[in-house]
């Protein structure tokens, strides 16, 4: 058996051999985060069907998936151990680990939205710009993610490049925090540039912070939010680190093939419009972008070789794996198991039907992540032989016999 020095030398060996990387991109959407666990534990496994168990040279993140890429990355010298411990912990997950749900903490935090109201902040500086106290949020990832490790790993070649994007709510500008050993260009496109960084605990909660729901976090002097909320692009970081081959990890449903949509003249209550709101702003990036790619793909294969070379575009392989079942739906199943307290929030917003949305994004509860975990391993293993061809394709090209042995 190789000892651990061997084996970091010739993890090494094949990262610096790699150049078509393969990049796993993880989306944002709360508590849906737990589906991606159950999907990347399924990977873990396939990967170490095709003899790869460090398939994946860079992870991206936004939101939810920037917990799930951070912890994946502080883990990486055993990609199948830290994807069980992943799932492990999602459904695990009780709420209060995530956000205060105690009737003190409700009424502070009512109080300074009601100063604010009717004081129109003549009482002092505005304060009231988040629903839900996630103190606890902050503790629980400490305790889970060793972020001194993610140097180590780098440092290592067990990974290239992780990444992370949140909102500045200064400038409204989308920033990718990116923590490479491997050079790479930076970008600075409309609304979103890219920013090396050791990427950190605030790194983290400042791209999984739902607006309205979660506090800005601060970043040095500034305040960041959800890194969803201007992510018109979330294939650019991966692309950008010079990834060739995308495994896409979504959490939203789509419906195949014509799906009739309900009709109604009921005016919207604030939960049907905050659901409209997040669904937009979370989940559909991903999806549309998705889309951009492959239609670029056709474009460029469409031109001849020799003038694709003059080009700054390039084909990049792209598998996206997405729910198959409507996850909203399955929140709405779940709605009991929020606590009382929520629930009287939520309700104050609209009814259970209009809320359903709303509260997928919110229902860190067992039971609820553990059915997310346990569909994402399923619609993974669903496309077993699918993703260990894209996976195989990927790398084949990328590593010398030598790096094979």
């Amino acid at each position: 058996m190789m000892g651990t020095n061997g084996w970091l030398t010739r993890r090494w060996a094949i990262s610096s051999l790699r150049e078509n990387r393969l990049a796993l991109v993880m989306s944002g959407g709360g508590a849906r985060g737990a589906y991606q666990a159950g999907v990347v534990k399924a990977l873990a496994e396939i990967c170490i069907e095709v003899g790869r168990p460090d398939a994946f040279s860079v992870i991206t993140g936004v939101s939810a998936g920037a917990i799930n890429a951070t912890f994946l990355a502080a883990r990486h010298d055993n990609f199948l151990k830290s994807s069980k411990k992943l799932t492990d912990l999602w459904c695990n997950l009780n709420i209060n680990q995530v956000f205060r749900t105690d009737l003190r903490s409700f009424g502070n935090i009512g109080w300074n939205w009601a100063a604010d109201i009717i004081t129109s902040g003549a009482i002092g500086t505005k304060r009231a710009n988040y629903l839900l106290d996630t103190t606890p949020l902050f503790k629980y990832l400490t305790d889970h993610i060793d972020f001194a490790n993610i140097k180590n790993n780098l440092k290592s070649g067990l990974i290239d490049a992780l990444s992370l994007s949140a909102t500045d709510y200064a400038t409204s500008t989308n920033i990718t925090f990116v923590n490479s050993i491997k050079p790479y260009t930076d970008w600075n496109r409309t609304r979103r540039i890219s920013q090396p960084s050791d990427i950190t605990l605030n790194h983290v909660c400042a791209s999984a912070a739902i607006p309205l729901f979660f506090a800005p976090v601060a970043i040095g002097e500034r305040y960041f939010g959800d890194g969803c909320l201007r992510n018109t692009a979330p294939l650019s970081p991966a692309i950008h680190l010079h990834a060739e081959n995308i495994l896409v990890v979504g959490v939203q449903h789509t419906p195949q093939g014509e799906t009739p949509v309900p009709v109604t003249n009921a005016v919207p209550s604030i939960a049907r419009i905050l659901s409209v709101l997040l669904n937009s702003v979370l989940l559909d990036g991903v999806a549309i972008d998705v889309e951009r790619l492959r239609r670029i793909n056709h474009t460029m294969s469409l031109v001849p070789e020799a003038d694709r070379q003059k080009s700054q575009l390039r084909l990049i392989n792209c598998l996206h794996i997405s729910p198959t079942e409507d996850i909203s739906a399955i929140a709405y199943q779940e709605y009991e198991r929020l606590p009382r307290s929520i629930r009287y929030l939520v309700g104050g917003l609209g009814s259970k039907d209009d809320a359903g949305n709303l509260v997928s994004y919110l229902l860190f509860v067992p039971s609820y992540c553990e059915r997310l975990t346990d569909l994402g391993y399923r619609d993974a293993q669903a496309r077993r032989p699918e993703i260990a061809d894209f996976i195989r394709n990927a790398l084949s090209s990328s590593l010398s016999p030598e790096g094979l042995d």
